[in-house]
């Protein structure tokens, strides 16, 4: 009956609380969440409770958006479904067309759904201002374009500092600005006297470090990645690539990572989602990517990537 929790042995009930606890470190967090999920008895245990939801910290429920007539619909999302676990790197990918765009401003705010629901940490974004603050205080965006997402009559510590104003709404109090500044910097491998400068006296890969510091600088627990990487050169795209995986380790941060490039994922990422028509294909991790048995996944793999499907012979 829901509601009841079936017994767990003493092991189990450690390990889940020291999960749920503030003194685990990110790493310690991830490695327990793998073993509580590979035990039988929590899975009765979240089937029961419905504590599974505890450990999803972002999730949509038949999430769908509309546009055009009804002689001309286009379903950019179509009853889509999704849960993500806190501290996982989840890129979501498709073609052209395929809902992903749609998607990234429906989870950071910027476009209501017509119907369904999306869910940060347990609140609901859509249904009350309750939502939009949390949303606001726990979610943070990198857009591609660095250059229109940076105004450009701020200085570097202007645009960083919107963050750091977000955080001293959330936390009630005036912050240390200088020293705040010169830490977020030296986090995204940026000198401290680049507070002073303009957007325009500094390179791309320069300024989309600045933006990674503005998302950070609130604390979130999760940051959406809208093709983030994909305006930048190959070298800077690696550095920066670099860059997020060294902050994910640090700061425990959940990744949303929207983008086309099949090859960063595999760089980056946990797990994988392919948007077809605004519904989910295909989800697993990217370890197992060519083991994939959806058409368009292969279709979409298979343009950067050749599988050996024939056995080969033996001499």
């Amino acid at each position: 009956m829901k509601g009841s929790s079936p017994p767990l042995d003493c092991r189990l009930r450690s390990n889940y609380a020291l999960w749920k606890s503030k003194n685990a470190t990110a790493i310690e967090k991830i490695l327990l969440k793998n073993i509580l999920k590979a035990s039988e008895k929590m899975t009765l245990y979240f089937h029961f409770t419905g504590g599974i939801d505890d450990m999803s910290i972002l999730k949509v429920k038949q999430l769908k958006k509309y546009y055009g007539s009804e002689e001309n619909l286009t379903k950019a999302l179509d009853g889509l479904d999704l849960s993500i676990e806190k501290g996982e790197f989840v890129a979501i990918v498709g073609a052209s067309g395929s809902g992903k765009s749609t998607m990234g401003r429906v989870l950071c705010g910027l476009l209501k759904p017509d119907s369904g629901e999306a869910i940060l940490d347990g609140v609901s974004v859509y249904a009350s201002r309750a939502g939009r603050r949390n949303l606001q205080n726990k979610l943070s965006v990198v857009f591609q374009d660095y250059t229109t997402s940076a105004n450009p009559r701020f200085r570097v510590k202007d645009i960083i500092g919107e963050g750091l104003t977000v955080r001293e709404r959330r936390e009630g109090g005036r912050l240390e600005r200088k020293k705040e500044m010169a830490a977020l910097l030296e986090l995204v491998g940026l000198p401290a006297d680049f507070a002073g400068r303009f957007p325009h006296e500094l390179s791309g890969g320069q300024l989309q470090r600045v933006c990674i510091a503005r998302a950070v600088a609130c604390k979130p627990e999760v940051i959406l990645f809208d093709e983030a990487i994909s305006s930048l050169d190959a070298h800077t795209q690696v550095q920066v690539m670099d860059l997020l995986r060294d902050l994910k380790e640090k700061l425990g941060l959940t990744y949303v990572f929207i983008t086309h490039d099949l090859t960063s994922i595999t760089y980056l990422c946990d797990d994988v989602l392919f948007l077809y028509q605004g519904r989910v294909t295909e989800y697993l991790p990217v370890s197992r990517i060519s083991e994939t048995k959806d058409e368009y996944a292969r279709r979409l793999l298979e343009s950067i990537v050749v599988f050996d499907t024939e056995t080969s012979e033996v001499d």
